[in-house]
């Protein structure tokens, strides 16, 4: 019975031409071991969370595939094919990273929906550090028409009732 795998790599912006290339050489180091590969593919172009190798951003393919168990394999050589297979990923220039997980219990590969966020323009002006202070917002104000005069005598008389009580 045959095992199947999960293989994730990047490949870097700068490469981003040559991606079909790329693509085939992949394929053929899976082929080459015995792996079969699947038709679910997903591929996605996102911004890395650190440079890798001089790169910023790069493209996520992934790929499931099947290797021939144990008892199936033709050559009973001592190396494992996956042995093989990351051996030579490790030495391609063109893969910047590379992950080869079992698919076993892993969910359905498929595209992930991602929600575009706008982006906003922070130099119009508006800027503020951290921690800056910002103006009190304005008291109203009142109309001159609304305001009461109040004479002293009314002031005194007002509060010699609330000191009182």
């Amino acid at each position: 019975m045959a095992v199947e795998y999960e293989l994730l790599y990047l490949v870097g912006e700068s490469k981003e031409s040559e991606l079909p290339r790329i693509r085939e050489t992949v394929e053929k180091m899976v082929t080459d071991q015995g792996g079969v590969f699947l038709p679910a593919q997903t591929e996605e172009k996102r911004k890395m969370a650190y440079m890798v190798k001089n790169e910023v951003r790069g493209m996520y393919i992934a790929r499931r595939f099947t290797l021939p168990d144990k008892d199936e394999r033709e050559e009973k050589e001592e190396t494992h094919p996956l042995t093989r297979i990351n051996r030579a990923l490790q030495l391609s220039k063109d893969v910047l990273r590379f992950l080869i997980l079992s698919a076993k219990g892993l969910p359905e590969l498929k595209a992930i929906e991602r929600v575009e966020r706008v982006k906003t323009d922070n130099r119009s002006g508006r800027y503020e550090k951290r921690g800056a202070v910002r103006p009190m917002p304005q008291a109203p104000v009142i109309a001159a028409e609304e305001t009461k005069t109040v004479s002293q005598e009314e002031i005194d008389a007002q509060l010699k009732e609330k000191l009182d009580i």
